[in-house]
């Protein structure tokens, strides 16, 4: 089986993000808090992940 490597650009994971954060309700913020609290809904916790994975791929600090 053979890896497939994909490739972004920096603008495609920013807009990425954008979307992402543009989804959370009410906000990324509010979101972070239930996380840290354990009441996130399972969209939520997917938006999020979604989030930390971009994060990471871009050199941020979540």
């Amino acid at each position: 089986m053979n890896a497939r490597l994909v490739r972004h650009t920096r603008e495609e994971l920013e807009a990425r993000r954008r979307d992402a954060v543009a989804r959370l309700d009410p906000d990324e913020r509010t979101v972070r808090a239930r996380a840290e609290q354990g009441t996130l809904t399972p969209e939520e916790r997917d938006l999020l992940l979604d989030l930390e994975g971009v994060d990471f791929l871009l050199g941020e600090d979540a």
